[in-house]
């Protein structure tokens, strides 16, 4: 994620890119409309599959086509797509010329944003401002930041948490003796939050060993608003580690759910994993259990071990024919959408078929543990107005003519893409019927490295 160092692994896209945009027309993402019947929860080898209860009668939930906008460009100087400068002008205002991810959490009133690898301006307010210069930890590049506002439509306003000199403050996890407990480096970043028994709880990503990602997440807690976190203990670590990308939310039955992809070489080539934990029990490793299997009547079993946690689903592609197991996430947003009565979960993922391209996938649930639906696209960056309008398409033999104003300087050669599509929870919408829903996400591009606000429509069909 951070700088050009992270071009050898992050996407190999150019790859990816599997087609090409015909001059910003713009085609049906998902023509196979409704999804198929959604699968039963992945369970450990020798169970038998289960089935769990029927969705509530409010039926399927579908994409409407050519729903999904961008809202503005988050973070950066100028909005390459208009070349216009952004509300947040984040490099005059906090020295900060771009960053990714972006995961949002609410605490003590405000919405917070968590940011990946972050890259400085040389100086800021006359005062050094490079990776290395004091008063910045050369083991950490980071961000996090804040809103108030009230109108998504408008954008949204931040503010970074701030050094001595006034620049974006990278987040430092301290030990017991103050000194930190973990690196944030390249592929080491803040991964999600939550605010529990009004105390502010971030899950960190750390121990990056290349190819990959981080193989370990950390709790970090904060008590002054995210100004300082101190280290509570190890969330998901090691060779069994399935919770290093982590969505988080909070469960309606007393739980606190998280939903976790692996790390490692298995970065973004993972099926997902369920534990959760008593509501209030963030401060403690205490009362952790991970989803096992899912009974014939749609009760879940939970284990103690992370080891014994089961894939929910598993992605596929279509072989010759014939379905085959292709895992591709690693970033992911879920949250509970209050009009339609479900679960959302979106990720990004880099499967095509006919039916299903590459893009930001979305699935739905009625219950945390499944049974999830098929994905369906809902973001496709070739036919839905991404290249060559907010994502850089550089050229290629498919592509012979590159974006010119969009990429960063000196990365002309180096393709956009999509990814780390995680929910702004608190602007969702839909009608009271519960038969359609506007929900809002972060969506990072890589190049421009900078995050864009997207939003994307479901509706409910009836059986």
């Amino acid at each position: 994620m951070r700088r050009l160092a992270l071009l050898i692994s992050i996407f190999v896209l150019a790859a990816c890119i599997l087609t090409a945009p015909k001059n910003g027309q713009k085609t049906n993402s998902n023509p196979s409309g409704q999804p198929t019947t959604a699968p039963t929860a992945a369970l450990p080898s020798g169970n038998s599959t289960a089935t769990s209860n029927p969705l509530p009668a409010t039926g399927s939930l579908v994409y409407v086509e050519g729903s999904t906008q961008k809202i503005c460009q988050l973070v950066g100087e100028t909005d390459r797509e208009f070349n216009k400068p952004t509300l947040n002008q984040t490099a005059s205002r906090f020295g900060l010329v771009g960053n990714d991810l972006g995961y949002s959490f609410e605490s003590n009133g405000k919405l917070f944003f968590l940011f990946g690898d972050s890259m400085p301006t040389a100086v800021f307010n006359g005062q050094p401002n490079s990776g290395n210069d004091p008063p910045r930890n050369p083991d950490d590049n980071d961000a996090i930041a804040f809103t108030t506002d009230a109108n998504i439509e408008q954008c949204l306003k931040l503010n970074f948490i701030t050094d001595s000199i006034g620049a974006y403050k990278n987040p430092v996890v301290l030990n017991a003796q103050g000194d930190p407990a973990i690196t944030l480096r390249s592929f080491e970043v803040p991964i999600a939050g939550i605010s529990d028994g009004g105390k502010m709880y971030v899950l960190f990503a750390t121990d990056h060993a290349a190819p990959g990602f981080a193989t370990r997440t950390v709790v970090g807690e904060s008590d002054d608003d995210a100004k300082t976190f101190h280290y509570l203990y190890d969330f998901s670590k090691g060779a069994e580690a399935k919770f290093i990308n982590v969505a988080i939310a909070v469960g309606n039955d007393g739980y606190l759910y998280f939903w976790g992809t692996q790390g490692g070489s298995l970065y973004r080539k993972s099926p997902p994993f369920l534990a959760r934990k008593p509501i209030g029990s963030m401060g403690s490793s205490n009362g952790i259990a991970y989803l096992q299997s899912v009974n014939p009547d749609g009760t879940p079993v939970f284990a103690a071990s992370e080891s014994a946690a089961a894939p929910l689903f598993h992605d596929t592609v279509d072989n010759a024919g014939q379905s085959q197991i292709s895992d591709c996430m690693g970033e992911l947003g879920v949250e509970w959408n209050s009009f339609l009565k479900r679960w959302i979960m979106l990720y990004n993922c880099l499967n095509d078929t006919p039916s299903n391209p590459r893009g930001i996938y979305m699935r739905y649930a009625a219950q945390p543990w499944g049974p999830w639906s098929e994905a369906q696209t809902i973001f496709n960056p070739v036919t839905d107005g991404g290249y060559c309008h907010f994502i850089h398409r550089a050229v290629s033999a498919q592509n012979p003519t590159a974006c010119d104003n969009l990429s960063d300087p000196g990365r002309l050669d180096v393709f956009g893409g999509e990814y780390a599509p995680y929910f702004i929870s608190r602007f969702t919408t839909g009608d009271r019927a519960g038969t359609t829903s506007t929900f809002y996400y972060t969506l990072s591009t890589w190049n421009p490295y900078t995050e864009v606000i997207m939003k994307s429509t479901v509706q409910a069909q009836k059986p």
